[in-house]
Order: C-alpha cells, then sequence, then structure tokens
C-alpha cells in the first residue's frame, strides 16, 4: 500500500514520525508500559475504566426456574427434556428499536446466550445490528432495577399497587390529567391496554415521544400522498441513488433492511453491475463512505441543492405538470453557487438518464420541507414504482407534537396534572431544556417511572418501578404492513420485575387478584386473533395458529398495496420555506451504537469504535481540516460551542470531508444518571435543543466556536495495529493491503487485478488438504463498516470489555477490527474499509515462534490456540504482520475494587462453548471452531460424511450486507470455492508468500472515469 494513496489519519496524510513508529512496532506506544498487575484491582467503582465482560449478578435460581409453562415455542424442538450441551432457539422479535426485527434467541441450560437474526423473517433475514447483538448485556446488568421502590426506600408490588390506583382514582375524580408519557409504540397489544387504561381513567392522556424520529418524513408523506404510512425502498432496483443528509445505512429507518437490499446492487459477483451512489452531507457518514460520488454541502445550502436540481430536471421533462404558480417558484433556484463542483453535472446527467430507476433520500434530521423536496424530485423523475408499498412502515400511534409536550409542562407546573406515569422513557434528559420538566414534575403528586435501569427522569419519580427485560416478557409488534411480530419470554424474571403493559393492563382490570404474568399473554392472543387471524381466515383453529405464530417468530399476511397518488397542492408547502443563516452550523445526530443514551450502560457498545472515526468510549466535536485551521484547533484539543446563551465545552476530532464551518456532534452521551458504566460518559449536546426549532431541532445555526486551553485524550482505535507499509515498499513488494479498481475499468478487463504476477517461492513444499479446508472471502464492495461483525464476535466468544484507559493504550480485546482508509485529499477523501481478522495463514508465521506451541495448524487448516500451553511470549503477535492477535494483559473480569464482579454466577452470560481467557494469554479469531465442531459432532452422529456445508460464523451470520462467506475451499460447489477463484479476490500481503486463507474482493467503483481520481 502506498502511503501517497491511502492513510488512514491525518497524522498518516502527513507522514508523521509517530505513525511511522505505530506501523513498525508490535504495539503502539505505552501498550507494554506502565503494566501493573495489581493496578487494575485498585480501580474504583465509579471510574470503572476496565470492565467486566460479564456483568450478571442473577439469582441463583435463575437458570433453573425455565420460563416455559407450555406456552412458550421453541424454533427447533421441544423444550419438556432440556438436554445439557444442547441449545434451544426460540423466534422472538428484538426490542431494541421500533424495527422490531426478527430474532432467534439462542438458550443453553435455560439461560439465553446469544440473539441473531430470524433467517425467515420477511424484513431483517437473518440479519441484526450491533445494538441487538448486544441487548443480551442488558439482561444481565448487575445494575438492572431488582424491586419496587417507593421514594428511595424499598418497597412490595402490594403496596406499590394500591397506593398507585388510589393516586389514580383520586385525579380522575377531580378532573385531573393523568400523563401516559410513552416512547414511539410499535405494538397493537401496548396500545389496546393504554386504551383500556383511558377508558378506567377517562382524564388519561397519552404522549408518544422519541428523540430521534422519522416524524418529518412521515408528516411530508401524509402531505404529499395523504398517508402518513412511509413505504420501505427498492433499493436493489435502484440504478442511480441520491441521497441529502440520509444516513440510511447507518441508523436510519430499519437499515439492516436497507443495507441488505442496498448490497443486492452491489453484488458484482452475481450481478455483473454496481448501482451508483451519490451522497451530499455535510459530515461523514457510513452511508457517506459507501458514496461512490460525495458532495460536501453544508445543511443550510442543501434545501437550495434540491430545488435546483428539480428546476434543472423537470425542464428536461417531468412525469408529473406542475401547477404554473409552483412552476415560477421553483424557476427561481438554480446550481450556480454548486457548479464548480463537477459532481453536480455527473449527477443530473444519471439522474435524468436513469428515470425510472433512480431514487432521491433525506436524513430524518431534515425539516418537512426537504422531505417534499425529495417527493417532488421523486415524481418528476417518475420513481415511485421502486417505493415498496407492501412492506410501509406504519404508524400505530402517531407522535406527539412538541407543542402539546410543553403544554403538558404547563398543565404541570399549573397543578393541573395529577399522575404523570412514563413507561421506561427518559424525558428529563431527552427534552429540550426550556420545557424545564424535571421542574414541572415537581408539581405532580404521584409521579411513576417504569423502567429497567437508572435514569435521570426515575431519579425524580417517588415510585421506580423495575420493569422485566424483553427476554423475560411477552409482546407483539406491527411496525410493517403485513408483518405482525411475536415476542415470547425465554427466561423466568431474574429479579421482582414485571412488564410495563402488565402493570397498566392490572392497574386498569383490578389489583384484588395474585398478579398473574400469563394475563398479558392471553391479552396478546386476544389481539391476534381479532386483528391478525380474524383477517387472514386461516383453515387451522386459532389455538394451532397461535402456536405456530410463536414457533415462527411472526406472521406475514398480504395487505393491499396502497396507490400512490400525488397531491400537487403539497407543493404550496414549499413556497415559505425559510432557511436560517449563520457563521456556524450545528449538526446533532443519534450515536450509532449508544443510540440516544438508551444503552449508555452497555459497556460492549460504548467499546465498539465508531464506524467513521474509530473513537470509543466518547462523543466530540467533529470539524473540517479548513475549521481547525481557522480556530487553531487540533486533534485532543477541547473548544466551547455556545448557542442560545448555552455553553458546552467538549474535545475536538478533526474529520476529514467535514463541510467547513459545520459542527457535528453525536447525542445519547453525557448521561448523569445511567449506571456505572455509562454516568460520566461523553458530552451531552441535548442542551443545545432547547426551544422548538422553525427549521430543524437537530440543526441550530448562529452557533459561536472558541477554543478552550484544556487537552482531551479520545480513545480512538484508528492507528492501532496499523499493518507496516513500508517494507513493502522497502524490499520492493508492491502487492496492496487495500485493492481497487473502477467499474469500466473491470469491464474492459476482468483480470486487470492480476496483470503484475509475482512468483512465489518456498524452501518446502506446500501440505495437501484432502478433506475439508475452511476459508473466508469477504467482498469489500459489501463492507459498510457497521461493526454488526465485531459485536457478534464479541457475544459468541466472550470477548472482554477493557474499559477506555486500556483502549487508548491499544489494548482493546475485539478479534475483528475494520481498518478505515482514506484515500484523496484531507478535503475530499474517499473511503474504504476492510475487515481484519486472523487470517487463519497456511505458512503462519506465528506458529514458527510459540515456544511451546500453543498457535499450531489442524488438518482442516485452521490456525488455532491451545489457551492453556500459552505462557505470553508474545513472540506470535510480533511475528503477525496483519496484527490480530490479542492480549489479556489483565484478566479483565475480574480484580475490582470490593470484588464488585467477583460473583460465582458472572460467568453465566458466557457462551459455554468457548473458553473464557485468562491474563497472561494470546486469542485471536478462531473461525467460530466451537459451531464447526457442533456440526462436525452432529454429523458424526447422523452417519453422515462431514463436508462443511451450512456453517456459518458469527460474523457471517450478523452482516447485514452478506460480505462475509465462510465454507469449505475444497467443495468445487461451494460459495467460498466460486469467491475465491473470482477475478476480484485477493490476499492481503500476498507476496509474503504466508498463504492466508481470507480473500477479499476488491472494491470497484462505479464512477465515470476509468481511474480512480
Amino acid at each position: 500500500m502506498n502511503k501517497k494513496d491511502f492513510w488512514k489519519s491525518l497524522k498518516d496524510y502527513n507522514d508523521s514520525e509517530e505513525i511511522r513508529k505505530i506501523k513498525e512496532n508490535e504495539f503502539m506506544e505505552g501498550v507494554t508500559e506502565d503494566f501493573d498487575p495489581d493496578k487494575l484491582s485498585k480501580l474504583s467503582r465509579r471510574k470503572f475504566l476496565a470492565l467486566v465482560s460479564a456483568t450478571a449478578a442473577i439469582g441463583a435460581t435463575a437458570c433453573t426456574d425455565y420460563r416455559d409453562k407450555g406456552e412458550i415455542i421453541p424454533y427447533n424442538k421441544k423444550p419438556e427434556h432440556l438436554l445439557p450441551g444442547k441449545a434451544n432457539y426460540y423466534a422472538s422479535s428484538c426490542a431494541g428499536c421500533t424495527s422490531a426485527c426478527g430474532v432467534l434467541i439462542k438458550t443453553r441450560e435455560g439461560r439465553p446466550i446469544k440473539v441473531d437474526g430470524n433467517p425467515e423473517h420477511p424484513i431483517n433475514r437473518g440479519k441484526l445490528c450491533a445494538k441487538g447483538q448486544a441487548s443480551i448485556y442488558n439482561l444481565y446488568d448487575p445494575e438492572r432495577l431488582r424491586y419496587p421502590v417507593i421514594k428511595g426506600r424499598r418497597s412490595d408490588w402490594k403496596r406499590v399497587d394500591s397506593e398507585i390506583v388510589d393516586a389514580l382514582k383520586k385525579a380522575a375524580d377531580e378532573n385531573k390529567e393523568i400523563a401516559l408519557f410513552a416512547g414511539n409504540v410499535k405494538s397493537p397489544s401496548a396500545l389496546r391496554v393504554m386504551e383500556q387504561f383511558k377508558k378506567k381513567y377517562p382524564t388519561t392522556k397519552i404522549y408518544s415521544y422519541q428523540l430521534f424520529n422519522e416524524s418529518t418524513r412521515q408528516k411530508a408523506w401524509e402531505i404529499s400522498y395523504g398517508s402518513s404510512e412511509y413505504p420501505a425502498i427498492r433499493w436493489e432496483q435502484a440504478d442511480v441513488i441520491f441521497s441529502v443528509e440520509g444516513d440510511f445505512l447507518g441508523n436510519e429507518g430499519n437499515y439492516i433492511e436497507n443495507t441488505r437490499r442496498f448490497s443486492q446492487g452491489r453484488d458484482i459477483v452475481n450481478n455483473g453491475k454496481l448501482n451508483r451512489l451519490y451522497i451530499a452531507e455535510s459530515r461523514m457518514s457510513v452511508t457517506g463512505m459507501m458514496a461512490d460520488y460525495r458532495l460536501r454541502v453544508s445543511p443550510l445550502k442543501q434545501f437550495n441543492l434540491l430545488m435546483g436540481l428539480a428546476n434543472a430536471l423537470y425542464k428536461k421533462g417531468s412525469q408529473i405538470k406542475l401547477p404554473s404558480d409552483f412552476e415560477s417558484f421553483l424557476g427561481i433556484f438554480d446550481l450556480e453557487e454548486f457548479q464548480e463542483d463537477e459532481k453536480i453535472k455527473l449527477l443530473i446527467e444519471d439522474l435524468d438518464g436513469n428515470r425510472g430507476k433512480s431514487i432521491v433520500y433525506t436524513g430524518s434530521n431534515l425539516p418537512v420541507e426537504m422531505h417534499l423536496a425529495a417527493n417532488l424530485l421523486n415524481e418528476i423523475l417518475g420513481n415511485t414504482e421502486l417505493y415498496d408499498t407492501k412492506y410501509s412502515f406504519v404508524d400505530l400511534l402517531p407522535l406527539s407534537e412538541m407543542n402539546d409536550i410543553r403544554t403538558l409542562c404547563d398543565n404541570m407546573r399549573a397543578g393541573n396534572v395529577g399522575v404523570v406515569i412514563h413507561l421506561d422513557t427518559n424525558p428529563v434528559f431527552h427534552l429540550p431544556a426550556d420545557f424545564r420538566y424535571a421542574d414541572a414534575l415537581k408539581s405532580v403528586p404521584t409521579v411513576v417511572t417504569i423502567t429497567s435501569t437508572k435514569s435521570e427522569t426515575a431519579d425524580l419519580s417517588g415510585y421506580v418501578l423495575p420493569e422485566s427485560a424483553p427476554f423475560e416478557s411477552w409482546g407483539d409488534y406491527y411496525a410493517r404492513s403485513g408483518v405482525y411480530g411475536l415476542q415470547q419470554p425465554v427466561i423466568a424474571p431474574l429479579f421482582d420485575t414485571r412488564q410495563k403493559e402488565a402493570i397498566l393492563l392490572r392497574w386498569s382490570e383490578g389489583i384484588d387478584d395474585e398478579f398473574n404474568d400469563g394475563r398479558y399473554r392471553d391479552f396478546i392472543a386476544e389481539t391476534c386473533r381479532a386483528q391478525v387471524y380474524e383477517k387472514i381466515k386461516p383453515a387451522s383453529d386459532f389455538k394451532a395458529f397461535w402456536y405456530a405464530s410463536l414457533h415462527d417468530g411472526f406472521v406475514e399476511f398480504n395487505e393491499s398495496a396502497k396507490k400512490l397518488v400525488f397531491n400537487p397542492g403539497s407543493l404550496k408547502e414549499l413556497i415559505n420555506t425559510k432557511i436560517p443563516a449563520g457563521e456556524y452550523t450545528l449538526l446533532i445526530t443519534e450515536s450509532y451504537f449508544v443510540g440516544d443514551g438508551k444503552y449508555a450502560n452497555n459497556g460492549w457498545l460504548q467499546e465498539l469504535p465508531h464506524p467513521v472515526t474509530k473513537v470509543t468510549w466518547d462523543n466530540y466535536l467533529s470539524i473540517s481540516p479548513a475549521t481547525a485551521k481557522k480556530m487553531n484547533l487540533e486533534m485532543n484539543d477541547m473548544a466551547e460551542v455556545s448557542y442560545n446563551g448555552v455553553s458546552l465545552e467538549l474535545p475536538v476530532f478533526v474529520q476529514p470531508g467535514m463541510s467547513d464551518d459545520t459542527l457535528h456532534i453525536e447525542a445519547g452521551y453525557g448521561r448523569k444518571s445511567a449506571g456505572v458504566v455509562g454516568e460520566g460518559v461523553g458530552f451531552n449536546p441535548l442542551v443545545f435543543i432547547t426551544k422548538i426549532s422553525d427549521y430543524s431541532p437537530f440543526i441550530q445555526t448562529g452557533v459561536k466556536l472558541n477554543k478552550s486551553e484544556r487537552k482531551y485524550t479520545l480513545a480512538s482505535t484508528q492507528e492501532h495495529h496499523s499493518l507496516d507499509d513500508t517494507f513493502v515498499k522497502d524490499f520492493h513488494r508492491i502487492r496492496k493491503i487495500i485493492q481497487e479498481g473502477t467499474l469500466s475499468q473491470y469491464e474492459k478487463n476482468h483480470h486487470f487485478l492480476h496483470e503484475e504476477k509475482h512468483e512465489l517461492f518456498s524452501i518446502t513444499d506446500e501440505h495437501k488438504y484432502d478433506g475439508v479446508k475452511w476459508a473466508m472471502a469477504i467482498d469489500l464492495n459489501k463492507c459498510t463498516g457497521c461493526n454488526a461483525c465485531v459485536a457478534s464476535c464479541n457475544v459468541e466468544n466472550n470477548v472482554p470489555v477493557v474499559g477506555k484507559d486500556q483502549v487508548a493504550k491499544g489494548r482493546e480485546m475485539q478479534w475483528i477490527r475494520i481498518d478505515r482508509y482514506y484515500s484523496g485529499t484531507p478535503d475530499e477523501p474517499v473511503v474504504s474499509n476492510q475487515p481484519m481478522l486472523c487470517q487463519h495463514c497456511d505458512n503462519a508465521p506465528c506458529e514458527n515462534v510459540c515456544p511451546v506451541n500453543a498457535t499450531n495448524h489442524s488438518p482442516d487448516g485452521l490456525n488455532q490456540m491451545v489457551y492453556n500451553r500459552c505462557v505470553g511470549t508474545r513472540y506470535c503477535s510480533n511475528n503477525c504482520p496483519y496484527k490480530v492477535r490479542r492480549f489479556n494483559f489483565y484478566n479483565y473480569r475480574d480484580h475490582f475494587e470490593d470484588s464488585y464482579y467477583e460473583n460465582e454466577l458472572t460467568s453465566l452470560v458466557n457462551n459455554p462453548e468457548v473458553t473464557v481467557r485468562s491474563r497472561g494469554v494470546m486469542e485471536k479469531c478462531t473461525f467460530c471452531i466451537q459451531r464447526i465442531m457442533e456440526a462436525r459432532s452432529e454429523a458424526i452422529a447422523r452417519g453422515e460424511e462431514f463436508k462443511g456445508a451450512g456453517i456459518q460464523t458469527a460474523c457471517q451470520q450478523a452482516c447485514p450486507s452478506e460480505a462475509i462467506v465462510f465454507g469449505n475451499v475444497n467443495d468445487p460447489n461451494s460459495e467460498i470455492a466460486k469467491l475465491r477463484g473470482h477475478d476480484l479476490a485477493y490476499h492481503v500481503l500476498e507476496t509474503l508468500n504466508v498463504k492466508p486463507n481470507i480473500s477479499y474482493l476488491a472494491k470497484i467503483r462505479n464512477i465515470h472515469t476509468e481511474e480512480i481520481q
């Protein structure tokens, strides 16, 4: 790899001495220094800088009190006779976000240990995001609320029920409002419960709130088409895609589905063609990293860009006739301010040449007017056939208007609200500061929060009621038209908890009888019968239908596709659009991993490297190199951002590709009450959402930026384990690490990648593998860098969380890293992602230097580790050219102050099929050998020849883009054999002749020129 062509950071781009040393050494500076084995035991609980991987602290009977009472339906077999050592799988739905993806929950001896996508589910098709993968961590969180609390003191459910029901009756009798503060409701049964509750207590008002949402897109769709149910998009059918500040591959909408469908249009192996992705954005996003053409455009210029494009394309022809007054208005807009960018001309040509086969998409943080402009463009281009109305996003309960919530706050202060019940919501943290929600709660006699963890809202509540985890709860979802999802518990509640719907149901039906957690299950069955069974009218009786639905985890049925009829009158909404102005523009977006702060206490998610910056355990202020130069700011400087009388000081990250004078901060950090893991991590930019914005609450203008004298260390893994490209150059090794080309280049010559072949020599004969031989292929055209593979690997293989200070020293333990490379300039970078893991080399250099044969080769081609032999010399890591081995400097699961995590049951979160490594041991990717051994054993038990078909590694199973393929390369009919022999397949550092068993498919860019600029 020539560093003039590819670079990983600005330091790398400038060829700094620091980066050269990192590449030359086994570890980055400081990794092996300051190593005191006793140091970790002295860490305070509040600091918690090196976290335990297993955060389970559960009751001794939890794993023997199976949840099944004859109503839980396993996916694979009957659960009555659980066999020790054999896993059971239960189909359910993921409750991590409103997408409600179908999942399979793996249990061992009655305890859940792994969550993966349900391959039969029509939306996510067996794939699952990082948050869904890591959700198992929340079940075993030692800081989960375990019992009801009244005014800070432990109580019991009998007293809670009695006092709250009395308060509800009193509020209703006095005609005072009872406020139910819910999240984004996607459960028809939960909605029925709230409606039943409202009938019991007529003064009830329901508020639905979600910080980051799709409401502006839904409002625009309703204005344009008369329905708020925005359809899915057939990304796989789009030849040209243009996104404006829309991160549909990162964290908008159902990005797992988006990624899958988008990647189908990038399958050059099977389809031989690629879609072309344009994006105009102010920050660098996951979607921006995948773009063929990327335009840096400030949020304040994006409306003019869309309208200018609409004008230019309308003049070239249109599928609709615009009203004359709007035609005149549209004619005002031109693209003069963008004409210097050649990419604008190419964009117009491509959209014009692909009418009906393109899509224009706008980001969820943008105002309604931007989405209306996108709807207009798609109508002009005739792109509406790419909308998949079969799977529209269902709006069961529209989100409350911010003015309604502001009115609630005013009513609370006026003494007109008798009871507020927070249903697993945290408005104290999320709502705009000028609502003064926390202050308003003081005027409410009865404040209830039902939650599973600490929160800022729970701290101000008189009643804090512990909520059961999704793995312990029943539920249903209707997030997409034609798909009804079911959620079933797979373990009994570990503590004295109840699910929020069951609590409300009890308060509305009566509290005289003993609590029956099966009542809500029956309530869901009633919903299923009325809203699904009666609609589709199957031949079977309802009982058989119900059990079959539980077995599958969902019901799919046909709903009549809605015909899209565009309303030209909606265009008048665009005429009065006002674009604010200001020197600096602040953009606030949702965190990729901790979301809006909900997952702040999940160590696995906190430690996942950011897909773009690779920063862990923090958020920061992203600015462009030009803005940094203007303000004399450098990486890790602190800067003060001020807006509307509010200031926030936070660290600076100089991000290539940022729009100049745009400031970007991810929200979800800066929690003051979240638990030991999440408290004090990062900074809270929600303080800037201080009013209902005329444009967008997440885009503020007139922001001031000043340099602070303070410094702050960000723990970024970007420069850790960098491959040494200098020795490749010095020894005339010209085989590159990143291989790329253009589509036109590939179409002219399919063999362009291998025109320069280098004869490789070895002093020994090549070993022949007669049976199964394992290998992997990774398609760089599909990989988005989302980290789902990393999260899945962490859970599957008991990878510990080490904490920010250890990450900063280069001691992170993740077996997979996503190397992100830039090419081009810091202002106009082009991005390449490359998952890097153990290559399982046939001539593995690590094996030759291990003095105790702890790392050796298996008969089926695996580079394997024998942990009990390892004495920790680290010679193997020093000799690995790919830098993929990880050393346990500490036992990260033990040695905490007060033995906080030294509990005999903490291991229950671990996968029992994978060894838990101790201090002083080297570890790395094993190609999920435990899955291989299980499949081999089953084949032997059946008396069949083991050919290696059907095995998926954890990373492969999770990957939403299906970029990873694993299998037996000696099987000529296998997918891996096909990919390994493909024209685009290559091995990283192939000229070293270590014979790696991971092939990469070179990235092909669909650009207009033959050579990459």
